[in-house]
């Protein structure tokens, strides 16, 4: 009852919630509790009072699962893009100004090459007047008068203060073009900064889509497992039944055969018949063939290590795709046109709420459902509980379910028993 109680508490927790916080569980939730208002409808009224809503309600809870699902996946999406689109702008912008600034460092450069080369040539000339100066001193007599020899003096001091300012030049346009080239080396490493990180927001991106890709892959598939397990429950009670029918008639037999005998040979022993009958009953387990060879605490270690070794399993698989994926995409670098997609309708696959609500079936399998579950005994229907992890609440609701096989005028029963609907135990 509290299990029961805690679940109708937080259905009606996700009713209450805002739109756009729904997630894919609140709709299971809502999904249980609309179960439980309609297993109370079908307790008073019978099945044919929702055998034409039922379908309807499915589609709309399923409508709500993709629309939610669909919710949750947009604004994460569209973060990603404006963050995308934003990074390519600012890339954009870095590489114009590069090459404005590297056109400025061009023209800088061949400012500089025209006036060295004009220097040079300066120098050169200057050189060649110098040797020509020389020459013409050596061929002329040492006899120089006082100002013809501070002339000359003047013109070398004159040179000298030339050279003198070419060199600073060049070398303050030396240490120009060096400050630039650093700073261009500055402005490259935070180009490509920028794209590692881009490239590791991408895969975080792509490794995060993967892993809810995964979660949601194990709850579908955790889901049908639970669905088969309850089938092959409700199969066992159906064989359950038809095993204490048989045994029945054997009981009336024997007793018959014993009344018999009691009547031909009076003197028989009080605990004879019992001695019999449980002579008979070992002969019939040890000659049976489908006799249980197995407890229920093995089953039960069997069918854990099944599904542990089927989410493995399922995990490697999912692991192997998405490597297999990765390398397609390798391969496929080269951008192809996008293809001409016709609308087309598509068969939907079966979600988890018509798997919740239908059995493994359609409404029509519902006389077959409630003859299972009503045929078989106190003791499998506890069974049944037990195994869905229901517990205590399964063993409350028997009492019901046996004054409601015993009334004449009650129709038929639900029938997918509660552990068939999900809840946050």
């Amino acid at each position: 009852m509290e299990e029961d109680r805690g679940s109708s508490l937080a259905a009606e927790s996700a009713l209450e919630k805002n739109v756009a916080e729904l997630t894919v569980m609140d709709v299971y939730d809502i999904a249980s509790l609309v179960g439980h208002e309609f297993e109370r409808v079908i307790d008073q009224h019978g099945c044919e009072a929702i055998a034409r809503l039922m379908p309807k309600v499915v589609r709309v809870l399923e409508i709500l699962e993709v629309l939610v699902s669909r919710h949750h996946v947009a604004p994460e999406l569209d973060e990603l893009r404006l963050e995308l689109d934003r990074l390519r702008l600012e890339r954009m912008d870095r590489i114009e100004k590069e090459r404005k600034h590297q056109k400025e460092l061009e023209l800088v450069e061949d400012v500089w090459r025209g006036e060295a080369q004009d220097l040079l040539s300066q120098i050169a000339q200057l050189q060649e007047e110098n040797k020509q100066l020389m020459t013409n001193l050596s061929h002329k007599d040492s006899s120089f008068s006082e100002e013809e020899f501070q002339k000359h003096e003047g013109m070398s001091e004159r040179e000298r203060q030339v050279m003198k300012k070419l060199k600073e030049v060049v070398d303050r346009q030396r240490d120009e073009i060096r400050a630039k080239d650093r700073e261009l080396g500055l402005k490259n490493e935070d180009v490509e900064a920028l794209q590692q990180q881009q490239t590791r927001l991408m895969k975080i991106n792509h490794d995060l889509r993967h892993r809810v890709t995964v979660v949601e892959a194990q709850g579908k598939a955790l889901i049908e497992q639970k669905v088969e397990l309850e089938a092959d429950l409700q199969t066992k009670e159906q064989e359950m039944g038809s095993l204490r029918a048989e045994l029945g008639k054997l009981r009336e037999r024997l007793q018959g055969e014993l009344s018999q005998n009691g009547e031909e040979e009076p003197e028989t022993e009080p605990g004879g018949e019992e001695c019999v009958s449980e002579a008979e009953k070992v002969a019939m387990d040890l000659k049976d063939p489908n006799r249980p060879r197995f407890t229920l605490q093995e089953l039960r270690d069997v069918l854990h290590e099944r599904n542990e070794l089927k989410s493995k399993v399922f995990l490697l698989q999912e692991e192997l795709a998405y490597y297999k994926s990765e390398e397609i995409e390798e391969e496929n670098r080269i951008p192809q046109p996008p293809p001409v997609v016709h609308p087309r309708m598509s068969p939907q696959p079966e979600s988890g709420i018509k798997r919740l609500l239908f059995h493994k079936g359609s409404w029509a399998l519902l006389p077959f459902s409630v003859a299972s579950v009503c045929s078989a005994g106190p003791g499998a229907r506890s069974l049944a509980g037990e195994a869905a992890g229901i517990g205590e609440p399964a063993r409350e609701k028997q009492t019901e379910r046996e004054r409601d096989q015993n009334a004449p005028s009650r129709g038929c029963r639900w029938p997918v028993p509660w552990p068939l609907w999900p809840s946050r135990g």
